[in-house]
């Protein structure tokens, strides 16, 4: 496995900064959130300082609008020519939401059908991440295939690789070692995003939630898992002195190599 670190965790600093620290950590790599400070027309320029600190091997599409990157469909497409231009193999997307009336974005999505050949993915894993339930008490489903079984049907039927985030299946209060067996058995589960989760808290560090977080890692290293798995924590759950943060994402990266074996160089 790759162990990585998500440049969202630290979004508030700059890139080159967050590709240090996880360099400093231990990490394998990064997987790159593309975020607002991707409207700078010079952001290729500041990536590609930050990959000459540590690779990049994942690529996330934006979750929030970036001007500069279009319409939802146009920033996937976007993503994916970004991708095969940095040498990024995996690029990974959120299906869309209904609460936030993705109509446009809907339309597209239905209409593919086969993703890697239609976004011209070439050597690029295009993956869709499994989504969580939103609310304290009244749990809506504001993603469409919300279910992560449905997701895991479009995703063989259109040509998509697959994401799982551990603290969105938290969310439904579902066996997290059941489901990840699912996304594997498909043979298309690329990355793992890996949190805690306490409902409706996500994106914890590792023992403030609920999920068997250790078991999960070693049923991974078990079963032969050889894909990513991305560290992706809420940024109020980590230090903001560079001393103590530096401790924590060292501590973070070591929990995850004890638990999934060390991660292979290639």
């Amino acid at each position: 496995m790759k162990i990585l670190f998500s440049t969202g965790c630290l979004f508030h600093l700059p890139l080159e900064e967050i590709f240090r620290l996880a360099a400093e950590a231990g990490f394998d790599g990064c997987d790159l959130v593309v975020n607002r400070d991707f409207n700078d027309p010079r952001y290729e320029e500041t990536v590609r300082a930050a990959l000459a600190i540590l690779p990049a091997h994942a690529l996330h599409v934006p979750f929030m609008k970036v001007k500069r990157w279009g319409t939802q469909e146009q920033a996937v497409v976007r993503c994916v020519e970004l991708a095969k231009k940095l040498g990024i193999r995996v690029v990974n997307f959120h299906p869309p939401s209904w609460f936030h009336m993705e109509i446009q974005f809907f339309r597209w999505f239905r209409k593919v059908g086969d993703f890697q050949r239609e976004l011209r993915c070439e050597d690029v894993f295009l993956t869709i991440e499994n989504m969580p339930l939103s609310g304290r008490r009244l749990k809506l489903a504001p993603y469409v295939l919300n279910r992560f079984e449905d997701l895991i049907e479009f995703g063989i039927d259109r040509n998509l690789y697959f994401t799982f985030d551990t603290t969105h299946l938290g969310t439904f209060d579902s066996d997290v070692v059941a489901a990840f067996l699912r996304f594997l058995k498909t043979g298309r589960l690329k990355n793992m995003h890996l949190s805690d989760c306490a409902p409706p808290d996500q994106h914890l560090f590792y023992g403030r939630g609920k999920l068997p977080i250790a078991r999960l890692l070693n049923t991974a290293r078990v079963m032969g898992y050889d894909g990513m798995v991305t560290v992706e924590l809420a940024p109020a759950e980590l230090p903001t002195t560079r001393e103590w943060l530096s401790k924590v994402l060292s501590y973070a990266c070591s929990f995850v190599k004890l638990h999934a074996g060390e991660a292979k160089g290639g």
